[in-house]
């Protein structure tokens, strides 16, 4: 049998009391009497037939509380709460929850394997309870296989994160190369240069926010994540930031500058870097993702890189073909 990471079968104990449907209830207080010592689990008896089919199970209480004559069969509840061990160990903590259960059996083609104990369960519900709080934090490892940054060894980490931070050096040369070809827009219209660094920061915080949201929430939610209809959202909510960030600036350059239309063409230039600039962002971190990369170390610097970029370039473009 195949063995799943998180499959419940580890956590099998196979030393627990067994019975007969035709034993009497005296019969098998002899044999746990006698078996005591190599038992490690008594909270159950399990009643078994050929092939060792599990057809029951009471509780040790119930020995006491009925004669010893009384056969086996006549107290046995049939209503049976089983596992398979290929199941998630999860699930018998679950099952035992949900049906007050000390045990649970784990049973493959009707044959008793053994049964999860007590103290197991309880493992595997503070390992899950572990992981949760984990997951509210924006940490599961299961779903994202990313470095940790306490343990790697200090010339990797180094060489891990150099690779961006040169990236996104020769984005920034390329910027002042790029914004020396409109010098003499800007010579024209010196309000233009003003808000360069407002269109960039913008741009980027907006960028960083979807970014940021994008890795905690694919770490938290990682398969069960549908990347689509998170884009569309995502871009949607992006499109009334955007909007209200326009129209601030439309506002604040019209009153101090009294320039309605450069107004309109700032504010228009930055609507349409904020619309871009968050599209880039959620699009790097799933591409950085998928290639297998960490997106908390690549996304940050790649997609800054690329909205200041692309801000600075749609800021220009847009400026020129409007005045």
């Amino acid at each position: 049998m195949e063995e799943s990471k998180d499959s419940i079968i580890h956590k099998i104990i196979t030393e627990v009391p067994i019975a007969k449907k035709k034993d009497t209830i005296g019969s098998v207080l002899n044999k746990i009497n006698k078996d005591i010592k190599k038992l490690k689990e008594i909270d159950y008896v399990y009643v078994i037939e050929e092939q060792d089919k599990l057809v029951g199970v009471f509780s040790i209480k119930e020995l006491f509380a009925h004669k010893k004559q009384i056969l086996v069969e006549k107290i046995m509840k049939t209503n049976l709460i089983t596992i398979s061990p290929e199941a998630n160990q999860e699930k018998a903590a679950e099952l035992a929850l949900k049906h007050h259960l000390k045990h649970i059996p784990v049973v493959k083609n009707g044959k008793l394997l053994g049964v999860v104990p007590s103290n197991k369960i309880l493992s595997i519900l503070n390992h899950s309870l572990q992981e949760d709080i984990l997951h509210f934090a924006g940490i599961h490892k299961s779903h994202l296989k990313y470095e940790n940054t306490m343990a790697a060894p200090l010339q990797a980490s180094i060489f891990h994160r150099i690779p961006w931070l040169i990236i996104g050096l020769i984005g920034i040369l390329f910027i002042a190369a790029f914004i020396n070809l409109f010098a003499a827009t800007l010579e024209k219209y010196i309000i233009l240069a003003f808000f360069i660094p407002a269109i960039v920061y913008m741009s980027d915080a907006l960028g960083t926010q979807n970014q940021m949201l994008f890795i905690r929430d694919l770490a938290i939610l990682g398969k069960e994540l549908k990347i689509g209809y998170y884009f569309l959202r995502q871009m949607f909510i992006s499109f009334f930031l955007s909007l209200i960030i326009s129209a601030v600036v439309f506002g604040i350059v019209s009153l101090f500058w009294n320039q309605v239309f450069v107004a309109f063409v700032i504010s228009f230039s930055i609507f349409i870097a904020l619309i871009f600039s968050s599209f880039t962002a959620l699009l790097t971190t799933l591409i950085i993702n998928k290639l297998g990369k960490d997106p908390a170390l690549g996304s940050g610097p790649f997609a800054t890189i690329i909205s200041d970029t692309t801000s600075v370039i749609l800021y220009f473009l847009i400026a020129v073909w409007l005045l």
